[in-house]
């Protein structure tokens, strides 16, 4: 197992970094542990890399063991759906991690790449519950464990670098092909977004717009879109709809083309 004492330095917050973050209520202590520190926040396995690394940090006081499974993600009918799958698996899969250490995840591909566009996963980390942890909890005490979760796309190979060792810039590579429209189902109206590019889109700081109306469809990170998909989000009560825009990919935030109906 590897793992090493941290050197001071700044470290994300996936619970605050990432919108994919949820709270599971199991056996533990009767306060919520300290947050897990994760990075990156989003791995990518280049084509031409066998492996991601992915960094996990205790930075709390007590031991903390975790386990890292990597799920398939699509998206069907606008919404997420996940499958296990092995063309990509964490090594090691359960680990502990001492108070104040972090352990590398290799993150590993065992199929080839994809030959267009890029596969999309899920990177699932999980605390579990230890036998000394359920002892030490107070009988009535409300507990909770944490659960993270973050993206892992793993793309074709795009153009060959101009000079040995070189790597694409991620300006130059094929940019989601973005479009909206609103829809209603029975649970409701919905915002529905269409990729219908070959790389996923993540989104943030989407605002449904007219005139001088504008309403967030939600704080900070939206969610994705994966490659020739569609995903969909609650349309929030009373919000105008005439123009919807969104920082897509790092960009400054864009119009998005209405769909054709």
């Amino acid at each position: 197992m590897v793992t090493r004492r941290l050197p001071p330095r700044a470290a994300l917050r996936l619970a605050a970094a990432l919108g994919f973050f949820a709270l599971v209520p199991a056996l533990a202590r009767g306060e919520p542990p300290a947050s897990l520190l994760i990075w990156p926040v989003n791995p990518v396995i280049e084509a031409d890399r066998q492996a991601a690394a992915l960094w996990l940090e205790n930075p709390g006081s007590t031991p903390v063991t975790l386990q890292v499974r990597i799920f398939a993600w699509a998206q069907q009918d606008g919404q997420n759906v996940y499958a296990a799958q092995d063309r990509v698996l964490p090594s090691p899969p359960l680990v502990t991690i001492a108070p104040g250490e972090r352990q590398l995840v290799r993150l590993t591909r065992t199929a080839p790449p994809p030959a267009a566009g890029e596969d999309a996963y899920r990177v699932i980390v999980d605390e579990i519950p230890t036998r000394a942890a359920a002892e030490a909890a107070p009988a009535a005490a409300v507990s909770f464990r944490m659960r993270y979760s973050l993206p892992l796309f793993v793309p074709a190979p795009h153009a060959a670098p101009s000079r040995k060792g070189a790597r694409q810039d991620p300006a130059d590579a094929p940019a989601p092909s973005l479009s909206w429209r609103i829809g209603e189902d029975a649970r409701g109206a919905f915002v529905e977004i269409v990729n219908s590019g070959s790389l996923h889109a993540r989104l943030v700081e989407a605002r449904l717009e007219e005139g001088a109306r504008s309403v967030p469809l939600a704080p900070g990170l939206l969610g994705y879109v994966l490659a020739g998909s569609r995903a969909r989000w609650p349309l929030p009560e009373g919000a105008p709809h005439a123009r919807l825009s969104a920082g897509v990919n790092g960009s400054e935030r864009q119009m998005l083309a209405p769909a054709d109906e």
